[in-house]
């Protein structure tokens, strides 16, 4: 099995979901957030199960996604480990999570 590496910049994502939704029910913005930790396993488990992003937007990539729910987990995989580079809302614009790239 691949390791599993997350960008620091997920730990932000994650806490932004988290305090939106906590706003109005705190646990389930816990639950939220630990489903989501669930899906890094199973991508870490599985990582062909995602799609190539390169289908969604308009430049080549080697990153791949998993929609869960409201959620997009964008991600690469390398010869040794799963890497989780950001996890955003699926109504978002996914290329501005780019535009440093």
């Amino acid at each position: 099995m691949l390791k599993l590496r997350i960008n620091p910049i997920v730990v932000y994502d994650l806490k932004g979901i988290h305090d939106y939704i906590a706003e109005d029910n705190s646990e389930y913005a816990t639950k939220t957030i630990r489903e989501i930790y669930e899906k890094f396993e199973d991508v870490q488990m599985v990582p062909g199960i995602g799609e190539d992003l390169s289908r969604r937007v308009s430049f080549r990539t080697d990153y791949k996604y998993v929609v869960w729910t409201d959620y997009v987990i964008i991600y690469k995989i390398n010869d040794e480990y799963v890497e989780i580079y950001r996890v955003i809302n699926r109504y978002r614009d996914i290329t501005r999570v780019f535009d440093n790239h």
